[in-house]
């Protein structure tokens, strides 16, 4: 395989930059999941989903939120 690019080594800033929202890491670092804002669903569900993502990992896992993208997301 050539250059390969395994997703858990990818930076927050390299997460931030694809438009992803949310992010959440392992203790050592790792790149676990993120989380998108979807154009297709309300703000509402976007929250709701938002909420769910970060219950789901923040009991054993870093979770960041962009909120600068977010505030972008909901001026759009």
């Amino acid at each position: 395989m050539k250059d390969p690019k395994p997703i858990n080594l990818t930076t927050t800033d390299q997460v931030r930059a694809q438009g992803w929202v949310a992010e959440a890491r392992d203790a050592d670092g790792h790149l676990v999941s993120t989380q998108a804002w979807l154009d297709v669903c309300s703000t509402n569900e976007n929250l709701k989903m938002l909420g769910e993502f970060i219950a789901e990992y923040e009991t054993d896992r870093t979770v960041s939120v962009f909120h600068d993208l977010i505030t972008a997301k909901l001026a759009a």
